[in-house]
């Protein structure tokens, strides 16, 4: 009178082992994610930290340019 012994599982349920392996994948993407953004956290941070010229050259040359010609035209009419 027992038609099948076999497990029988709903539509919407997994048998046991393939939802336990999905699980188990869930958990890792999870972890992965979180490892990611540390990443770019981390990333972010080395951007902020590394050192940038706060004068560019051209400002720099600018600017000993007009400094040479005020010592130069103090030295004429000094």
């Amino acid at each position: 009178m027992h038609e099948n012994s076999l497990q029988t599982s709903d539509n919407g349920q997994l048998p046991s082992t393939v939802s336990e392996e999905v699980r188990m994948l869930r958990v890792q993407v999870k972890e992965m994610e979180e490892e990611i953004s540390e990443l770019k956290k981390d990333l972010h941070a080395i951007d902020l930290l590394q050192k940038k010229p706060i004068i560019s050259s051209d400002s720099l040359a600018i600017g000993g340019f007009w400094i040479v010609a005020a010592l130069t035209i103090i030295g004429i009419f000094y």
